[in-house]
C-alpha cells in the first residue's frame, strides 16, 4: 500500500488533492487538524501495486484475517450478513496489517463526510429522538464554528419541551451565536429567508418518536420548509436490529448524514453501523465526550476501525448479579 501525505487548508480541500492524486479507490487512513492556521493533514492510502504483489503464500493468511475480524465484529453484535460483507470486503484490501484491511472494508462500505469547516449551501437540521444528544451536539457544532470563526445561526423549533429553549439558549449565548425560534415550519422558512448568506444554520428540532407516523411527517414538514440536510444524532449501543429499525424509520425526512452519540459510554458499536448502513447514511462525526469544547470528533475509515479494535483485547469482565446466578 502506498501511503501519502497531504496538506491544505481545509479538509474538503485536502480530499479534492487526494482524489486527484490518488483516485476514488483510495483509503483515507488518518486525519489530523494541525492547529489554528496552520491547517489539516489528510493520510490516505493507495494499492496499486501489481496484484502479484500482493498473492498470499500462506493459506493461513486469509483465514487469520476472516477470523480477526469475524471475532472484532461479532464481539459487537453485528448481523451475520453484515459482518460477511465487511470481512469479504476487507479480504479484497490486502495490507500489512490486518485492522488496515478492516479500515478498508469500512470505507468501502460506508460513507465519510468532514466536520463542516465553512458555511454550507443548505441548512443542517439535526433530527432524533427525546434524549439522544441534538441539543448537545447542536452546541459542540457552534463550539467548532467558533473556533473556526464560521458565521453560525442556531434556529431552535424545540419550543415546547420544558426548558428545551433555555438550554440552547444559554448554549448560544455562552458561544455568542445567533439564536432564532420557530414555531411553525413556515416561521422557519421566513427565519431561514431573512438570515444573511455564508452563514451556517443549524437546526435543533424536537424529539419525535420514529414509530410515531405523524410526529414524524410533521417532522419532515420542517425539513421541507428549510430545505435542510437532515442528520440522524442517535446514541451509540443498544440493540443492533432497534438501531437499524430506528434509522429506517426516519427516512421519510430524507436524512444524509449520521453523528452517533455516547461513545464514551459504550463499547458495542454494532448498532451505529447497522443504523447508518439500513439508512444509507453518511457518517459526518461522533459524539465523545460530554464536554462542550472538544466532544465532538472527526470519524474516517481508520478511527472507526479503531473505535472497534480495542474491545477484542480485554477480557470480559465478571459481575455479581443480584439473582446470585454469577
Amino acid at each position: 500500500m502506498r501511503l501519502k501525505h497531504y496538506i491544505a487548508n481545509s479538509f474538503p480541500e485536502a480530499m479534492d488533492q487526494v482524489r486527484e492524486d490518488l483516485g476514488e479507490d483510495a483509503i483515507i487512513l488518518a486525519t489530523d487538524e494541525l492547529g489554528p492556521g496552520d491547517g489539516v493533514r489528510v493520510t490516505a492510502g493507495l494499492d496499486d501495486e501489481p496484484a502479484t504483489d500482493f498473492s498470499i503464500t500462506d493459506p493461513g493468511e486469509d483465514v487469520d484475517i476472516v477470523d480477526e475480524i469475524t471475532e472484532v465484529l461479532d464481539f459487537h453484535h453485528l448481523p451475520p450478513q453484515m459482518i460477511d460483507t465487511l470481512v469479504g470486503h476487507a479480504i479484497g484490501i490486502p495490507a500489512s496489517e490486518w485492522h488496515i484491511s478492516l479500515a478498508g472494508a469500512l470505507d468501502n462500505h460506508f460513507h465519510f463526510a468532514q466536520i463542516p469547516t465553512g458555511p454550507m449551501t443548505r441548512p443542517l437540521m439535526l433530527i432524533g429522538s427525546p434524549g439522544d444528544g441534538k441539543t448537545s451536539t447542536i452546541a459542540k457544532l457552534c463550539a467548532k464554528a467558533r473556533i473556526s470563526d464560521i458565521p453560525t445561526t442556531v434556529i431552535t423549533i424545540d419550543s415546547e419541551k420544558t426548558g428545551g429553549v433555555e438550554q440552547i439558549s444559554t448554549f448560544c449565548h455562552r458561544l455568542q451565536i445567533d439564536l432564532d425560534i420557530a414555531e411553525t415550519p413556515e416561521k422557519l422558512g421566513e427565519c431561514i429567508d431573512k438570515i444573511a448568506k455564508k452563514r451556517m444554520i443549524l437546526i435543533d428540532t424536537m424529539g419525535v418518536n420514529p414509530f410515531d407516523e405523524d410526529a414524524v411527517h410533521y417532522l419532515g414538514d420542517f425539513a421541507q420548509a428549510s430545505n435542510a440536510e437532515s442528520t440522524l444524532i442517535i446514541p451509540a449501543g443498544g440493540d443492533v436490529y432497534e438501531a437499524a429499525d430506528k434509522a429506517a424509520a426516519f427516512l421519510e425526512i430524507g436524512p444524509k448524514y449520521i453523528i452517533p452519540t455516547k461513545l464514551d459510554m459504550t463499547r458495542r458499536f454494532g448498532g451505529l453501523l447497522t443504523a447508518a448502513h439500513s439508512a444509507n447514511l453518511t457518517f459526518m462525526a461522533a459524539g465523545t465526550s460530554p464536554q462542550i469544547a472538544d466532544g465532538l470528533s472527526p470519524i474516517n475509515p481508520v478511527s472507526l476501525a479503531r473505535l472497534l479494535l480495542p474491545t477484542r483485547l480485554e477480557e470480559p469482565k465478571q459481575h455479581t448479579l443480584a439473582t446470585g446466578t454469577r
